[in-house]
């Protein structure tokens, strides 16, 4: 696995370099409104009639517009914990093959487990833990693999690979628009499922509803109390729940049914 991020090496002049280290000013306004494209198509199609795999299609493409990726493939784990193909940017049967590959010993594999993003910024080395893995990709072109955890909540799904044409292909600017697709696809599965258990759905809408009733309450009582307006003892309320990590139904539940003191919710804002 690569050195963290943070920590990773520039390279020396004369050494090769990725694109966007060789020409900032052309990329950087162009990666940002293309990510900013992709992200405002992927919300519409969660909102309208949704296809998990042309988003996921979709997604790929973005982080080849977005960052230095040559290609890119999504995995996703099944029953058992196995990561398996989902989408790729390309059909040659070389990178279905790396992908898979990279599943079982590889970027995606160690991504997947450690819910963290892993990284082989040169194939040709010795160092790294997934020497198969490395000749394949040599063999079909590539210089470099990372691989970046599917998240969901407190859960990895599956992963996101990319292989780069050069070596440290990815910058530290790179992973984090990676790692935001990364999510985006993570989001868009759990979507998928839930539009598929739609009748579940809407048997938890009431419950949702009364989240709301019951924060409303809990604005009157703190109004009350406080001799303040609404918007007031909201703010407060919301500001305790995110200083605390409180879900903001669950201070309300406990401010209505005087499990807290309502001194010690939040402070109130200054005029």
């Amino acid at each position: 696995m690569g050195p963290a991020f943070g920590d990773r090496r520039h390279p020396e002049p004369g050494e090769p370099q990725p694109h966007s280290a060789k020409h900032p000013e052309n990329t950087g306004n162009l990666r940002v409104s293309t990510l900013l494209r992709s992200l405002i198509r992927s919300v519409g199609n969660l909102a309208g009639e949704f296809d998990v795999i042309e988003l996921s299609q979709q997604l790929l493409e973005a982080c080849l517009d977005s960052t230095d990726a040559a290609d890119a493939g999504l995995l996703l784990a099944d029953q058992r914990g196995d990561l398996r193909i989902l989408a790729a940017s390309a059909e040659r049967q070389e990178l279905l093959d790396l992908l898979q590959l990279g599943a079982v010993d590889g970027p995606s594999a160690q991504a997947y487990r450690g819910m963290s993003p892993a990284a082989l910024d040169d194939l040709g080395g010795t160092a790294h833990e997934s020497p198969e893995f490395g000749r394949c990709a040599l063999a079909a072109g590539y210089r470099s693999a990372y691989a970046l955890p599917l998240r969901l909540q407190r859960d990895c799904i599956g992963a996101l690979a990319i292989f780069g044409a050069s070596t440290a292909a990815l910058d530290d600017a790179d992973i984090g628009v990676g790692q935001v697709l990364a999510d985006l696809a993570g989001i868009g599965i759990a979507h998928y499922i839930v539009l598929a258990q739609v009748g579940t759905v809407y048997a938890q809408l009431p419950a949702v509803l009364n989240n709301r009733i019951a924060i409303d309450q809990a604005k009157g009582v703190l109004a009350e109390r406080d001799s303040s307006d609404m918007d007031r003892a909201f703010q407060r309320m919301r500001g305790h729940a995110r200083a605390t990590g409180v879900r903001l139904a669950d201070l309300a539940a406990d401010i209505v049914d005087g499990r807290i003191d309502t001194a010690d919710v939040g402070i109130e804002p200054p005029d």
